[in-house]
């Protein structure tokens, strides 16, 4: 009985020792962590061990492609929303006309800058190089601009107009949604001489038609008295003059296409025009009348090439053929 008790204390001083070792072990097995070597450093827990920001990586190692993919991601948004945005652009007009004058656009460019360098490109419809470039310069944003082109360098066919911009930090041009930033046109030669209604008539008024010691040379187009007459193609006014017996009040216009063209039996006090006056393409002349030697309104159109045009050495030509092509879309 002596004895039991410094026995006792012995065993609980042994399991306390063993108690004390048993980390140490732990960690020789793998079960615990390692000890770090004197005056070594110990990484913050949840931080990357070099470089980066964990708010663009989201955590994830610098080094890693996905991470790099996020941050070029987020990075590509952030211009995006400060890039100068197109908020309006229109084509006044699809339908353009040699000599008709230029094509008018109405454009506003939104965006953190103050300004932004814009330009206008024409490109063929069925794709292709710019064939015109038009430099705008500078122009503010938050404001709707007006800007023309001269389509007479190009050949008619169809196009397309793209507006492009930058601001002063090279950002591209971003649109708006449902805003497109092309428009199509249509570029054509000739205009048909009338605006409004008119008949093609019966084979008395067609050129050729035989006339009393004469044949008709022209073609007869009847319409209201009143509808207005213009310029097919852009030229310069010839001859503005009135015959009681025969034509009436007509004009004759030297054409930039090396043809004259011939309006007769025009209304009284209708003409718009003088001797010497250039005029556009689809430009009004006059109105449908029924003046000379006419019998009901209607207009008396002649086409003549060659030579010096109008009774100068040219010859007269049938205007049926061009008048049924430009009627197609005029």
């Amino acid at each position: 009985m002596g004895m039991a008790r410094p026995l006792a204390l012995r065993l609980t001083l042994a399991c306390s020792a063993l108690l004390v070792a048993a980390p140490a072990a732990a960690a020789q097995d793998g079960g615990g962590a390692v000890a770090p070597e004197p005056g070594a450093t110990q990484p913050a827990t949840g931080q990357p061990k070099a470089g980066g920001k964990t708010g663009e990586t989201g955590g994830l190692r610098p080094g890693d492609r996905r991470a790099r993919r996020v941050v070029a991601k987020r990075r590509k948004a952030r211009r995006a929303r400060s890039a100068p945005r197109l908020a309006e652009f229109t084509l006044r007009s699809t339908n353009l006309f040699l000599y008709g004058g230029p094509g008018r656009v109405s454009f506003r460019v939104d965006g953190r800058a103050k300004s932004v360098t814009v330009r206008l490109y024409v490109k063929p419809a069925e794709g292709g190089k710019a064939v015109q470039t038009l430099e705008l310069g500078e122009q503010t944003t938050g404001e709707t601009h007006t800007a023309d082109f001269d389509p007479d360098e190009l050949e008619p066919g169809r196009y397309r107009l793209r507006i492009a911009a930058r601001d002063r930090r090279k950002r591209p041009l971003r649109r708006a949604a449902a805003v497109a930033s092309v428009a199509e046109f249509a570029l054509y030669g000739h205009h048909f001489p009338l605006l409004g209604a008119f008949t093609y008539g019966g084979v008395d008024g067609r050129f050729g038609a035989p006339r009393s010691g004469y044949s008709h040379q022209g073609q007869d187009l009847s319409a209201a008295e009143g509808t207005p007459v213009v310029s097919p193609h852009g030229g310069v006014v010839e001859v503005v003059r009135y015959q009681a017996s025969g034509a009436g009040h007509y004009v004759v216009v030297d054409a930039f296409d090396d043809r004259d063209y011939v309006f007769m039996h025009l209304r009284a006090g209708s003409i718009l025009v003088e001797e010497g006056q250039r005029v556009r393409t689809g430009e009004q002349l006059g109105e449908v009348g029924n003046t000379g030697r006419s019998f009901g309104a209607h207009l008396h159109f002649e086409i003549w090439e060659g030579g010096g045009g109008w009774y100068d050495g040219g010859d007269p030509v049938d205007p049926l053929p061009y008048l049924k092509s430009w009627d197609r879309y005029s």
